[in-house]
């Protein structure tokens, strides 16, 4: 006995016959969180592989929110903009999607169906953007959004002002004390918090935490405590509140932002963080790939394509230890049930790529299941205006 495999037809979202699922659907069996992950973001494959599977558990499996890994506030517009409110896709996904998540086509394709499908459906779905506000550089995303849901107060508008720290369009680097938090911004946001708790508004009361976490961010850094990651804790504590309304989840995020182990930097991930509550529940099924390319660093021949500027070269060929490498001796496209795979099968391995590198893995205590995906190719729509903004953050898992 070896891996237990079955191939995929294609990537494409609009596959009609799923039939090539039918081993995906018995791995999920009634899990209400279903977390998929991308070994590398911007790769128009996974979008496609994530839009697809994501379309069949809405449709056949009675799934309600798609959630991304991507500011909480932000992500209020594209749940009204889904749901049949105004304004154009591109704008919607440009400004309610961080880290360059709605500049693709590829992820305007999976938002236009998200609506139409809301148009045409008496069970809706609703969006979530799961992350931290503002890319962790300033919390005003967060602060806007909940004051435009409680009752106003004097000093709103005082708070809003001295909460813009930045446009938080740049990459924070990891460690804390880099942006001096003013007194009345920190005491604010704990009166914020005191008020949505006040309020009832779950919702408002999300954006005030997110408030909060971004201000432990500027203070002590992603990593304020051994073993903690505020972005990890952030997304699951968000996924908490839809799961104990009785919302059934996909989600969409980094292999890193998700897996059920302790992740590259010693944290803990959404996985391992909800694995004890949610037991068979939960189902975390990972992504590798075998293409030659991510996107990375800025490319400096500006002759390509804007969608590969950024786009990093891998290093070549796999080693043996690699889950990567592994699955791809069995097949350009195909799932991997891990756990009804025998042990021995990928005993060999002990890493995987993420971005452009190599980090060390067990794969049959970090995933539920895998999909291979061997060819990719950065998506299609990252516009070289974006260069000096957002999408530095495709550097960051």
């Amino acid at each position: 006995m070896g891996l237990f495999s079955k191939s995929l037809n294609n990537v494409d979202p609009q596959q009609i016959d799923n039939t090539d699922l039918s081993a995906f659907s018995d791995s999920i069996g009634g899990a209400r969180l279903v977390c998929l992950g991308e070994s590398a973001h911007h790769l128009s494959e996974l979008v496609k592989l994530h839009d697809r599977i994501s379309r069949y558990l809405v449709a056949e499996h009675g799934f309600t929110v798609l959630a991304f890994e991507s500011g909480y506030p932000e992500g209020l517009l594209v749940d009204q903009w889904i749901c049949g409110g105004p304004g154009s896709l591109d704008e919607v996904a440009r400004t309610g999607m961080t880290w360059s998540f709605g500049c693709s086509a590829e992820r305007h394709a999976q938002l236009r169906w998200m609506r139409e499908w809301n148009e045409a459906s008496a069970r809706r779905i609703g969006f979530l953007g799961m992350d931290v506000p503002g890319c962790l550089t300033t919390p005003l995303p967060a602060i806007s959004a909940c004051l435009q849901r409680i009752p106003p107060q004097p000093g709103d508008r005082e708070l809003l002002n001295v909460a813009d720290l930045g446009s938080g369009t740049d990459i924070p680097p990891t460690t804390g004390g880099v942006s001096p938090v003013p007194d009345v911004l920190r005491s604010g946001v704990d009166n914020l918090i005191n008020r949505c708790q006040d309020s009832g508004d779950r919702i408002a009361l999300q954006c005030a935490r997110g408030a909060r976490a971004v201000i432990e961010f500027l203070d002590h850094g992603l990593y304020p405590g051994p073993g903690r990651n505020l972005r990890n804790e952030t997304m699951a504590e968000n996924l908490r509140v839809l799961l104990e309304r009785g919302e059934r989840i996909v989600v969409s995020a980094h292999n890193v932002h998700i897996q059920r182990t302790p992740s590259f930097d010693g944290t803990a991930p959404i996985g391992q963080i909800l694995a004890n509550e949610l037991g068979s529940d939960l189902v975390v099924i990972g992504t590798t790939h075998a293409g030659e390319t991510v996107p990375g660093e800025p490319r400096t021949d500006s002759d390509h394509n804007p969608s590969q500027w950024f786009t990093t070269e891998l290093p070549a060929p796999f080693p043996e230890d690699c889950l990567d490498a592994v699955l791809d001796r069995r097949g350009a496209l195909h799932f991997t049930d891990i756990a009804r795979s025998a042990p021995e099968a990928l005993a060999i391995v002990s890493t995987m790529r993420g971005q452009h590198l190599l980090v060390d893995i067990d794969p049959r205590e970090t995933f539920d299941a895998v999909i291979h995906v061997r060819h990719t190719r950065p998506v299609t729509g990252v516009s070289a205006e974006n260069s000096h903004g957002n999408d530095r953050s495709l550097r960051q898992p």
